[in-house]
């Protein structure tokens, strides 16, 4: 005595199950008004014995729960078998404006239960288009047959892509206006610039309108007044009717009748006429006065007086103080004779019969 007898025996762990969370908390993020948003919460199983979920419950407004986006690992059932994995999806409704908070209630067998999870979305505004762009745009004196251009942006200030449909140009002087450029899709946040050109023909206030039709949110369509104001230029400026005379035939030694050049001075001053001259077998019949004040126009008269036979050639030479002075107007006819055959009672030309 005492009279020793060896034990051995292994230790083992109770088989008891186990629940295992990556997070005690799901955030579902920003939800866009009238739209749903689905994730997912993976729970797993840590214990030896097969977990029991009794009940799952999901509480909040605009919170249910929903299917997972994936089969793997699968949809939480009744149970989970030791070191398995489920999933638990939930969705959101989001039906007004701002935070919303609900939570799932997991009964189950392990210890600890119930679980709770708290769930976490924020609804926001659901993303719209929107437009802005100038009321209106001024382009001042411009002078006439001359251009200017300005920049009409558009900027989209919403949060969905704006979607540019049309753009009109309209109005009583729409033709002294042009558009130029593509602005049919602009992202949010973003601009687009067009180019307009005001282009007068003639003197006076010009106006027109743009419109914009889109699908910005409230505003299909959005008008841009256009004006401008045509000037003439500060300086005279000749503007001839004609740019060439041709007379024709004419009987040497005779004259036609009158042709006409219509002189008008197209600047906003007045033009200082210094001469106006024929050169060749054409005589000036009429001329214009010394000063021609803005707009104003008068009427020279050519006649051809050929002094040959055959093709003759002159020209108008107008000297002013306009630009481009001296301005010319080339001038042409043919020379005939009459002569008579020795046979013959008829006079003939040398032009025609």
């Amino acid at each position: 005595s005492p009279h020793i007898i060896s034990l051995s025996g292994t230790g083992a762990a109770v088989a008891v199950p186990g629940i295992g969370l990556p997070a005690t908390t799901l955030n579902l993020g920003n939800v866009p008004i009238g739209s749903a948003g689905t994730q997912s919460i993976t729970i797993t199983n840590t214990g030896l014995a097969t977990l029991n979920l009794t009940s799952i419950t999901v509480t909040g407004s605009g919170f249910v729960r929903g299917t997972p986006a994936t089969g793997t690992p699968p949809n939480c059932g009744a149970s989970v078998a030791p070191s398995g994995q489920c999933q638990i999806a939930i969705t959101f409704t989001a039906s007004a404006v701002g935070a919303a908070t609900g939570q799932i209630n997991i009964v189950h067998n392990a210890t600890g239960s119930p679980t709770l999870i708290a769930l976490t979305a924020t609804a926001t505004p659901l993303p719209t288009p929107g437009i802005s762009a100038p009321g209106s745009i001024a382009f001042g004196d411009q002078i006439i047959a001359s251009s200017g251009t300005q920049a009409l942006t558009i900027t989209n200030p919403g949060t969905a892509t704006l979607n540019v449909s049309a753009i009109t140009l309209t109005g009583t002087d729409a033709a002294s206006y042009t558009t130029a450029g593509t602005c049919t899709s602009i992202n949010a946040g973003a601009s687009c610039a067009l180019t307009i050109t005001f282009s007068p023909t003639t003197v006076g206030a010009k106006s027109a309108q743009i419109t914009i039709t889109s699908n910005a949110n409230g505003q299909p369509s959005v008008t841009v007044n256009l004006t401008g104001n045509g000037i003439l230029a500060p300086r005279p400026i000749v503007e001839l009717s004609v740019t060439t005379i041709g007379y024709g035939n004419n009987i040497f030694g005779g004259a036609t009748s009158s042709q006409n050049v219509t002189l008008r001075n197209a600047g906003g001053v007045a033009l200082a006429i210094q001469s106006v001259n024929t050169v060749g077998d054409f005589v000036l019949a009429n001329g214009c006065p010394a000063s021609l004040a803005s707009t104003a126009s008068c009427v020279i008269s050519i006649q051809f007086s050929p002094l040959g036979v055959g093709g003759r050639s002159g020209e108008l030479v107008l000297n002013s103080n306009a630009t481009g002075s001296p301005h010319r107007i080339p001038l042409s006819g043919t020379g005939c004779r009459w002569f008579s055959q020795a046979t013959s009672r008829f006079f003939l030309t040398t032009c025609s019969n």
